[in-house]
């Protein structure tokens, strides 16, 4: 039988109260810290140890709340940071929508789609470029592409400049639809004006893909 053991962090079922907080919090809205120790089976002195700590990190809010005579209630709720640590499946929504445009207007329908990507973002970014000269056009590419969580860097080489993308985040949708890894070259290729080649890439099991930038004869 679970036994009580006051003011110590827990684990439910080998989850953390932590989580279960978070959970009862979302299902329920505003709970006081006793009626989420009724529901956890914990003391209220361990709930409000853990709602203190999620408080101080931004994902709880309290509220007082005033019910008849004596002190307000003190009610938790979550807050918009706290939708982060609940599980996503952006990339299985991705996969899926991006199957049934395959399907609806075969591989060419994904080519252009990415391709039409690539457009729009780098008609955003083209005129913060246009007076400025290749090398800090370049720096500033790799730079918002680095912003998507990539972990870009550039090195130069003989051949040109290499852009390598450590980290992808869209790696299981990539690996099934490889049109996806055409929106990079495609961004750089517009943006800076010159030929893009691929040099690594994780559809040949390298553990990143990186790109070469050919510095054009004219750099302004």
């Amino acid at each position: 039988m679970f036994r009580l053991r006051p003011d110590v962090p827990f684990m439910i079922a080998g989850r953390s109260t932590r989580m279960e907080v978070l959970e009862l919090l979302r299902r329920k809205g505003r709970c006081s810290a006793e009626t989420i120790a009724g529901d956890l089976g914990v003391t209220p002195n361990a709930v409000r140890q853990h709602l203190t700590n999620l408080e101080r990190d931004g994902f709880v809010v309290s509220h007082p709340e005033r019910s008849g005579r004596g002190r307000p209630a003190l009610l938790f709720s979550l807050t918009e940071r706290a939708d982060s640590v609940f599980p996503k499946r952006y990339g299985q929504l991705a996969t899926m929508v991006l199957q049934e445009v395959q399907e609806m207007g075969g591989p060419e329908a994904l080519d252009e789609v990415f391709s039409r990507v690539a457009a729009r973002h780098a008609d955003a970014l083209q005129p913060a470029l246009d007076s400025l000269e290749f090398d800090e056009k370049l720096r500033r590419v790799v730079a918002w592409i680095g912003r998507a969580g990539t972990l870009a860097e550039q090195t130069e080489t003989e051949e040109g400049v290499k852009v390598t993308i450590h980290n992808c985040p869209f790696r299981n949708t990539a690996l099934k639809f490889p049109q996806v890894c055409t929106i990079t070259p495609q961004l750089m290729s517009r943006l800076l004006d010159t030929n893009i080649s691929q040099a690594d890439s994780i559809h040949r099991h390298d553990p990143y893909c990186s790109f070469v930038v050919k510095r054009p004869t004219h750099t302004h």
